[in-house]
Formats: C-alpha cells, sequence, structure tokens
C-alpha cells in the first residue's frame, strides 16, 4: 500500500475532533490496508518497528532528523533548527521546508508502507562504525521521495512522537467496526422494516452485543499476547476465528491484573468472605518467563527489562523447578546488614541501563513470587487462585532469592486489621485480598484482588497516577520556565478516553517545572485532542503521553471537571494536589481510572461519616 494513502488517513485523525471520529478513520483506514502490510501500519501507529516486549525501539535524536531534513531539501541545518525551535515539532518543520525544498533527487520512488518500514527499522538495527551516516542516508531516500504530509510523519514517526493519540484500545475498537460491519448493516436492514418500538429496540441490542463480543474477544486475545500487530493480521486473514489459535507462550507478557480498594477489614470480608491475604510489598512488579534456560523479565507495562537483573535470571534457573513457566512477584532491595527491605525510592535505583553489576551488588533484590499463569504446557490462569498458589508452592526451590509473598487465609475482620498493621510496622505498603475462587483475570482490574493500604481517616491518603493532558505558562517568576501549572486528567477505561480531574501548580521544582516544560513542549497541539475529555481550557493542550505520581488532600465534586460527569450531575476533582513524580514507566492507559476516583470518593465519604459516629 503507498505511504501516501496512509498519511492521508493520519492527517484525518490528527484532525478528529473526537475519538468516535478518529475510530471510524481508523476502521476506514485497517479495511484497506492489506493483510501483508498490517503489521507494519499497527507499529507505525504505535511510534515502534515491533511490539513493546521485544525491546527493539526507534528512538532517533532529534539532530538526525533535522540532518536528514537538511540533506533532502538543500537548507542549512542551522536554518531547519531555527525553525524546528519556533514550531516545535519536526513533523511540521519537516513538512514546511518540503514545500519549498531548493533541490530534487534523481533517486525518487513512490514510498510504500514496507519502503517506510524498512527503512526505520535497518537505521533503528544499525550500530557502529559508519551507522551515523548510514540512518542519515535511509532517511534522507525517505525524504527524497516524500510529499510535504508524508514528510511530516516520517520525521515524528523515529522520534517514537506520531500525535496521532491512537491507543491500543481504539485500534481494538476500529478492528470490532470493521469485523461487524457487515452484521451490522444486515441488523440495520431489519431495523429499518421493524414494525413496532420492541423490535426496534431487539435490534439495537443485537448490534451493541454484537460489537461488545467481538471487542471483548479481541481484548482476550491481547490480554495473553501484547503482540497487536501480529494480532490485527490475524484478524485480517482469518477474522476473530483465528484468535483461537492464539496461546500463552513463555516469553510473550500476558497483561497483568489490577486490584480494587477498599478501605476496611470489615468491608474486605464481607465482599470475599474467607480470603487469602498477602503482604503487599512496595518494590518493582515483574512478570518472568522460563524456557529451558531462557529467562524474560517483563515490567508492567510488557516492557523487556531482562537485563536489568542479573540476580534474578540465575535464580530462575536454579530454584524454579518448572522447565517452562510464567510466574508473577515483587522484587524488593534488600538490606544483608539490617536484614531489612529498602523503601522504593532505593529499589527504583535498579531499573538502568549501565552499572547493572555494580548496584546489583549494592543492592540485591528479592523476588516474592505471589501468581503463576501458565507452567509446563498448562494454562493458569482459569484456575482459581487457591489452586495456583499450590501450584506456585510446589514449583520454587528454597534457599535463594526468590521466595513465596507471604500470605494468610484469613475469614474475621479483626485477623486481617492485625495482619494489616503488622505489615504497616515493617515498613510494607499494606496487604493485598485475594479471591480464593477467582481466576487470573488479565488486563483488567476487578474485586478478585482487593488492596488495604494506611488508613484513609476521610482524606485521601492514597496517590493517584494521572495524566498530563495540557499546560499553563505561569505567572510571576514562573514564566522563565514556561510552564506554571498542568491540567490532569484519569483513565475512562470504557470509553477509552482521558477525563480532566485536576489543575496541579504545586509539588514541582525549578528543576522540574524545566524538565516538564521540556518534554512537554515537543509534544503541543494546536487543538484539544480526540480523545480528551475536558472543559477546562489550558494554554497550551498536549498529546496524553506522560503520567505523574500526585497527592491530594481529597477527592470533591466539581462543575468544572469532566471525571465521572454526566448529564446534569457534577464531576470529581481533586482538592489541594501537588505533584509528587513524574512515572516515566507507565503507559498513559495504566493511570488511575474514572471508575477508581469514584470508588475512591465513595470510600472517603464512608470512613468520614464512620469517624463522626465514633466522636
Amino acid at each position: 500500500m503507498q505511504f501516501d494513502q496512509v498519511t492521508q488517513y493520519f492527517d484525518k485523525i490528527e484532525q478528529a475532533s473526537s475519538r468516535l471520529v478518529m475510530t471510524q478513520y481508523l476502521s476506514e483506514l485497517f479495511d484497506k490496508v492489506p493483510a501483508s502490510d498490517t503489521k507494519e501500519i499497527i507499529y507505525l501507529i504505535q511510534g515502534r518497528i515491533a511490539p513493546q516486549f521485544e525491546g527493539k525501539e526507534i528512538g532517533f535524536g532529534e539532530k538526525l532528523i533535522m540532518e536528514g531534513i537538511s540533506k533532502a531539501t538543500g537548507f542549512a541545518r542551522e536554518e531547519v533548527e531555527e525553525m524546528f525551535n519556533k514550531t516545535g515539532d519536526l513533523g511540521n518543520t519537516a513538512e514546511e521546508y518540503m514545500k519549498k525544498r531548493k533541490q530534487q533527487s534523481l533517486a525518487t520512488e513512490e514510498l510504500t508502507i514496507k519502503k517506510v518500514f524498512y527503512n526505520l527499522k535497518k537505521m533503528s538495527e544499525s550500530t557502529g562504525i559508519g551507522s551515523q551516516e548510514l540512518k542519515k542516508k535511509l532517511l534522507a531516500e525517505l525524504f527524497n521521495s516524500a510529499s510535504p504530509t508524508e514528510a511530516r510523519y516520517i520525521a515524528r514517526i523515529p522520534l517514537g512522537n506520531i500525535r496521532l493519540g491512537v491507543g491500543d484500545p481504539t485500534i481494538m475498537d476500529a478492528y470490532a467496526m470493521i469485523i461487524t460491519k457487515h452484521e451490522q448493516d444486515t441488523l440495520a436492514l431489519e431495523k429499518k422494516k421493524a414494525k413496532s418500538k420492541k423490535e426496534e429496540k431487539r435490534i439495537e441490542d443485537e448490534q451493541r452485543k454484537l460489537k461488545v463480543g467481538i471487542r471483548e474477544k479481541i481484548e482476550a486475545a491481547y490480554n495473553i499476547h501484547s503482540d497487536l500487530g501480529e494480532i490485527a493480521e490475524i484478524l485480517k486473514k482469518d477474522g476473530t476465528s483465528g484468535l483461537d489459535k492464539i496461546k500463552i507462550t513463555p516469553g510473550t507478557p500476558i497483561r497483568p491484573t489490577a486490584a480494587e480498594r477498599l478501605p476496611t477489614a470489615k468491608e474486605i470480608i464481607e465482599k470475599l468472605g474467607t480470603c487469602a491475604v498477602e503482604s503487599k510489598y512496595d518494590g518493582f512488579r515483574l512478570q518472568v518467563s522460563k524456557d529451558g534456560d531462557k529467562v524474560k523479565i517483563f515490567s508492567r507495562q510488557s516492557e523487556d527489562i531482562t537485563q536489568m537483573f542479573p540476580e534474578i535470571i540465575e535464580a530462575m534457573k536454579t530454584q524454579l523447578v518448572a522447565k517452562k513457566c510464567i510466574v508473577e512477584g515483587e522484587a524488593l532491595a534488600f538490606n544483608e546488614t539490617t536484614q531489612e527491605y529498602y523503601p522504593f525510592q532505593v529499589t527504583i535505583q535498579r531499573k538502568r541501563k549501565y552499572e547493572i553489576e555494580k548496584k546489583s551488588k549494592e543492592y540485591p533484590l528479592n523476588l516474592f513470587l505471589f501468581d503463576v499463569m501458565y507452567c509446563d504446557g498448562e494454562n493458569y490462569m482459569e484456575k482459581p487462585f487457591f489452586e495456583r498458589r499450590k501450584k506456585l508452592e510446589s514449583i520454587i526451590k528454597d534457599g535463594g532469592i526468590i521466595k513465596l509473598s507471604e500470605q494468610k487465609i484469613i475469614s474475621d475482620p479483626k485477623e486481617l486489621e492485625q495482619f494489616f498493621e503488622e505489615k504497616i510496622a515493617q515498613g510494607l505498603e499494606g496487604v493485598m485480598a485475594k479471591d480464593l475462587n477467582a481466576s487470573y483475570i488479565a488486563g483488567a482490574r476487578k474485586f478478585a484482588w482487593i488492596k488495604m493500604k494506611r488508613s484513609y481517616k476521610g482524606m485521601l491518603d492514597d496517590t493517584l497516577d494521572l495524566v498530563i493532558i495540557g499546560y499553563y505558562s505561569g505567572k510571576g517568576k514562573r514564566t522563565e520556565f514556561g510552564l506554571g501549572a498542568l491540567l490532569a486528567a484519569v483513565y475512562n477505561h470504557k470509553k477509552d478516553t482521558f477525563e480532566s480531574v485536576a489543575k496541579i501548580g504545586t509539588g514541582m521544582s525549578e528543576e522540574t517545572l524545566a524538565e516538564l516544560e521540556g518534554i512537554l513542549s515537543k509534544i503541543t497541539v494546536k487543538i484539544k485532542p480526540a480523545r480528551v475529555i475536558s472543559e477546562l481550557i489550558p494554554e497550551h493542550w498536549v498529546q496524553p503521553h506522560y503520567v505523574i505520581e500526585t497527592r491530594a488532600d481529597e477527592i470533591t465534586k466539581s462543575p468544572m471537571h469532566s471525571c465521572g460527569k454526566e448529564k446534569d450531575t457534577n464531576g470529581y476533582a481533586l482538592r489541594f494536589p501537588r505533584m509528587i513524580k513524574l512515572l516515566s514507566d507507565k503507559k498513559v492507559e495504566q493511570a488511575t481510572t474514572t471508575e477508581e476516583v469514584i470508588n475512591m470518593y465513595n470510600i472517603q465519604k464512608r470512613v468520614a461519616m464512620d469517624n463522626t459516629e465514633e466522636k
């Protein structure tokens, strides 16, 4: 398929006024893309050359892109840089210079998806002596053959910033739309012929169930095989029946399950009855995959971080008796001298690309395993938790850094409360209660797991992970940094949108302000992104890309913010929010959800009432 056809759709998607319109354009594009180009188009939209778990990044620097533009257009690199400083977007810069290029290359060709992808992939894989010159040559080759619109995206993709604002859920929705189109058209004709309102309603329900069913099947496959390019290719070739061939495979990450919140031991026991209660460790959540002597370690974002943890690799080979398995646990830095666990601020130092051996000796890790999803050819995700725990216990050898998470079976709220207080006293985050009969629910947040952290006491004691959707330039002293406050949002996982919840102006040092302005100015957009829902209008909109950890005094009802806002009802907002830190390893779709905020508001309200009654 010609790349020009693709970029025409990219341009439409970039200008889309709503997520629904964006999804419609995507479905039209995907419908036209042949199966042979399907993987490539998905990866390019994701700003990648392979699924995330393969660890292959495009990641070129801005200077290389500027040199490529200069070489293809005949303008001096200094001129390109000057324009970039004005626009803040190398894509727009490339487009402008391509319109007024001083020179035309004799060696041009019509660009295809395959050609663009091949050059980017070759550039990414090029290392060593002469690699920089080869990268410049391959990039200039693309620019030489590109139209102005094509040049815009050729410049953006290598920076991992295509600016379409398309998330994985929207891609899945677009494919569900394509697959159900024929059936939907048939039902639409039936609806026109319907002789009563009751008949119309029945057909509408069928239409909705059809699309929801297809969408759920696509996501179920993605949950155990997080390569959306391959899933899209299967859908294109074989439809949803092809998804039945996708099986759990060591080396391919499973999307992790997530926990709900409840504030008291009493409510947890009322919800779950007799349950398994485990220590909640404050470290790295890791998914570890073993296939013989081959070990892979993935973060909760499905990022391959194997090389960062050499001691875990060795321990998996010696302590895990299973030949093939996928297990999950929490890794914490351990102080051998005091026999205590370090706080997360110390553990986080182990996540690095350099001086790995030095830091592994300075801050050795212990890995507490708490679940098994696959073992020696058998899928354990579908089995109840108590069976998974038994299996996990049977495949771990004692005496090394891999241990089982501490666990108690509890049915009494007082016993749960006592266990919780013990864990807090030990410096841990709290406890995690688990339904003994629940399966492993990949990629979702359900009451199969419930976390209980330090008491809310009528206030908001937990932190929230919010997505930056815009920023304000600031007043007074902050004008020198170009940023004074952030507009932040939560993620509505049902609608795949980002809903404003806070305007944050505190908790940021001068260094943080400068850092944020530097990264956010590169992803500004002129119009509100299609997936953003906000009545507040910042001075600068940005594509949802960065997540920040935030603390606030409480959650309040608000007419200004869109979080949880329905017709004729107020939304929810944070009172006195302050930024704690930038979470560079978290995807925007893994931010705190609208549903969580509403749940936390109700918890806060209940606890406050209980405290009032006690007085």
